[in-house]
């Protein structure tokens, strides 16, 4: 059919994970990255790799640029900390919605 768009799933969303031997916590992460941009089109990649022990540097490089983050989380938790912080970076950062002016 032409004129059908054909986007990016968000399978396609490369996560780079670099000092997590876990591969639980790894695949985990990559669910919930993936979750969290199941709406967002374009080519994404989020890249968190530990800075030092028990800190963290997360890269999220897309359509709107390279976004940085340091922050201390215990690996436990690590997925739940990068999940909170893509999820405020993308309401953040969201146009405002408001409804268009009425014709005349």
């Amino acid at each position: 059919m032409p004129g059908i768009l054909k986007f990016r799933q968000p399978q396609q969303i490369a996560v780079v994970v670099d000092g997590v031997t876990d591969e639980g916590i790894v695949s985990r992460m990559v669910r919930d990255v993936r979750r969290v941009f199941r709406h967002i089109v374009g080519g994404w990649q989020v890249s968190v790799r530990a800075s030092a022990r028990g800190s963290w540097r997360m890269e999220l490089t897309g359509a709107s640029g390279r976004h940085v983050w340091m922050f201390a989380a215990p690996i436990r938790s690590l997925s739940t900390a990068v999940v909170e912080k893509l999820e405020m970076f993308l309401r953040d950062t969201r146009p405002a919605w408001r409804r268009l002016p009425a014709r005349v």
